[in-house]
C-alpha cells in the first residue's frame, strides 16, 4: 500500500539501453557513485541504500521495441522485485 510520504520514480519507457536504465536508477534512487551497473550491485543498493519510501514505476513495454532491452529489462525488474521483498521502503509498480 502506498505511503503518504512515498516518493514516486517513473522509469521512462524511452530509455534505449541497459546502461541507460542503470544510470537512470543510480541517479533517481540516489545510489552511491561506486554503484556497479550490474544485477548484484543493483540488489545490494536497492536493499541497503533505499531508506525512505519510494515507488518505482516500471514500464510494461520499452518504446525502442528492442527485444534484447526487453529481456534485459525483465532481469533488472526481477532483481528489483526481489529487493523490494527484502526492503519495505521499496515498492515496484508496473505502468503503461
Amino acid at each position: 500500500m502506498p505511503s503518504t510520504n512515498e516518493r514516486r520514480v517513473v522509469v521512462p519507457a524511452s530509455l534505449t539501453s541497459l546502461e541507460a536504465i542503470y544510470t537512470f536508477l543510480q541517479a533517481n534512487l540516489d545510489f552511491p557513485s561506486y554503484f556497479g551497473h550490474n544485477l548484484d550491485a543493483l540488489f545490494d543498493c536497492a536493499t541497503s541504500d533505499i531508506t525512505e519510501p519510494v515507488c518505482l514505476a516500471w514500464p510494461r513495454h520499452w518504446d525502442s521495441g528492442n527485444p534484447y532491452l526487453w529481456w534485459k529489462g525483465l532481469k533488472v525488474l526481477d532483481t528489483l522485485k526481489d529487493a523490494a521483498a527484502e526492503n519495505e521502503c521499496l515498492r515496484i509498480e508496473l505502468v503503461g
